[in-house]
């Protein structure tokens, strides 16, 4: 009897093993890159531009349908490749009234990126506080990380103590301010890779919002008029020396804010459809325009607005998701279920199982039935004695069927 539970053990456990391994094997083979088309939106014909590549080959057209070369396809696009346009001589003296040239395009260009994974993966709860009027050009990182618990600690990196003169002043200040602790959120931009720092936007218990950042070794700290029902759910924080903005703002009900630097003031953007959990959201901002572009497994919105974030144009791309290609139909079929490990919306290790619903019927019929055969056909075994075999390759299909035959019962008996 112990030997055959501690059969039962090794196929359950090669089941599972099987149920992890299969799957990627499987599209490491049939998979096929989904590249849908990069969408841009053209400040010289005031429209749309695509372009894809398939096959090495890169197709370039407009919502009209007309093709174009690379290089007439980038001319279109002077806020994107002015450094070539500058190059062959073409760049604009100006569009729409803007002197152009490569030094105001790019003092007037800015970019920020907000993937689904930010939102699935681990927090780190130690972070370094920025002098953020240095005498120095560079920013330096601090030997000191703060938390924020039931007060603000400053801990010596090297030592891990407490920098107890630290942790009373900006304690102190946060009180002062009316900070009730512990903090819910702490967002900021933690590296020295930028041109100033701004700090942190920490929410407290009460959901205001707090402006914190160290000047010239002193708290700075603001209690700000950021609403305190928007149930936020994120911010990034993207130091730009155009000061326009200091990052963007996500709420549970997937709505997206701008923080200005008009006294924490915010704008909301037009992102309709926008779902933080699974969609990659693109902000960029060029002489001109706005544009806000979020994307999925199966379509891709770009919206674009004025400088006063008024929309002017929207376009959305389809296309075929995966889950509804042959093969994965064909995955559904042969795979009663899948355990999932890794996901692009997420940081963390999953295990999650996903079943195929009545599609993997089939899957598990056929593997019953070539179990049946084998068994009884090559290694003659009786079907009644190893009955429990044919219950596991009746519940995990393909699975249980290679695990059960390859654990044969005879070195148990």
């Amino acid at each position: 009897m112990n030997a055959k539970l501690s059969r039962y053990a090794i196929v359950i456990l090669a089941t599972i093993s099987l149920s992890i391994f299969l799957p990627n094997l499987y599209w490491m083979v049939f998979d096929k890159p989904n590249r849908p088309p990069q969408i841009y939106y053209s400040p010289i014909i005031k429209d749309f531009l695509f372009t894809k590549t398939i096959n090495g080959n890169t197709e370039y057209w407009d919502k009209q349908g007309n093709t174009y070369s690379r290089k007439d396809y980038e001319a279109l696009l002077p806020f994107n490749y002015y450094y070539n346009l500058d190059k062959w001589g073409v760049l604009p003296d100006s569009i729409d009234d803007f002197p152009v040239s490569i030094s105001s395009i790019r003092k007037n260009s800015q970019f920020t990126r907000i993937r689904s994974v930010y939102f699935h993966t681990p927090m780190i709860q130690l972070n370094p506080l920025f002098e953020s009027q240095s005498d120095f050009v560079h920013l330096e990182m601090p030997a000191e990380l703060f938390r924020i618990d039931n007060k603000i600690e400053f801990l010596d990196a090297r030592t891990n103590s407490t920098v107890d003169s630290l942790s009373d002043i900006f304690n102190s200040a946060l009180t002062d301010q009316g900070f009730q602790f512990p903090a819910k959120y702490i967002a900021g931009n933690p590296t020295t890779r930028k041109a100033f720092d701004e700090g942190y936007f920490v929410i407290d218990q009460a959901n205001h919002v707090f402006h914190l950042k160290k000047v010239k070794g002193q708290p700075f700290c603001v209690k700000t008029d950021i609403p305190t029902d928007l149930n936020i759910r994120h911010i990034t924080i993207k130091e730009n020396p155009r000061r326009e903005f200091y990052g963007l703002l996500i709420t549970q009900s997937n709505e997206v804010y701008l923080i200005t630097y008009n006294n924490y003031q915010l704008i909301r953007l037009p992102a309709d459809g926008y779902d933080a959990d699974t969609m990659d959201l693109l902000f960029f901002v060029d002489p001109i325009y706005r544009t806000i572009k979020y994307s999925n497994d199966h379509k891709k919105t770009c919206v674009v607005t004025d400088i006063n974030y008024n929309t002017i144009d929207i376009f959305t791309a389809h296309w075929t998701p995966k889950s509804k290609w042959t093969r994965s139909k064909i995955a559904a079929a042969l795979f009663p279920f899948q355990v999932e490990r890794q996901n692009k919306n997420t940081d963390y290790i999953l295990f999650n199982l996903h079943y195929n619903g009545w599609i993997a019927l089939i899957g598990i019929l056929i593997a019953l039935g070539a179990t049946i055969i084998i068994k009884k056909t090559v290694y003659k075994e009786n079907l009644k004695e190893n009955w429990f075999d044919l219950l596991i390759v009746a519940l995990s299909g393909i699975y249980g069927a290679l695990a059960v035959l390859l654990i044969q019962p005879e070195p148990w008996d």
